[in-house]
């Protein structure tokens, strides 16, 4: 019988890039980087491991919101080729927090002077200084119907 545990060790990360206080980690280690051929622990700083749970996560939420608009076709990181009636970029993580949060407090005082019977769905215009042109955030839900109206 054969252990399938994997081997704990010290992370094998950059330690000088890491900008942890308590690394070396100590841990359970990953597969191995394949282009460094380090293996890091769970949390490790350093910015190879960084890189890689910003892109995992990137393309987790890049996958979940073509699932969630229906867009059939090439299941690629790639948003340029996933075809449809329209072109589109997903971001996520930090970068996309300041956006939600204005987002949010636009939908909250939507919401508190939304008359009864009122069912239309919110969609925010950003209009930025310096131009004549605005930028229109919705939800996802809201975007995959209007989507569903396009197609119709």
């Amino acid at each position: 019988m054969t252990n399938n545990l994997k081997p704990k060790d010290y992370c094998e990360g950059n330690r000088e890039k890491c900008g942890l206080s308590k690394c070396p980690m100590f841990g359970t280690l990953g597969k191995a980087n394949y282009k460094d051929g380090k293996r890091r622990i769970k949390g490790c700083n350093d910015p190879v491991a960084r890189g890689k749970r910003n892109r995992t996560k990137g393309d987790n939420k890049a996958r979940k919101a073509r699932q969630t608009l229906g867009i059939a076709g090439v299941n690629s990181r790639h948003e340029e080729v996933w075809g449809g009636p329209v072109r589109m970029e997903v971001k996520a993580g930090a970068q996309v927090g300041p956006i939600a949060t204005r987002f949010d407090l636009a939908e909250r005082q939507s919401e508190q002077a939304r008359p009864l019977g009122d069912n239309r769905p919110f969609i925010m215009v950003a209009m930025p200084d310096d131009t004549s042109e605005g930028i229109v955030l919705l939800r996802l839900s809201v975007f995959r119907d209007l989507l569903a109206g396009l197609q119709d």
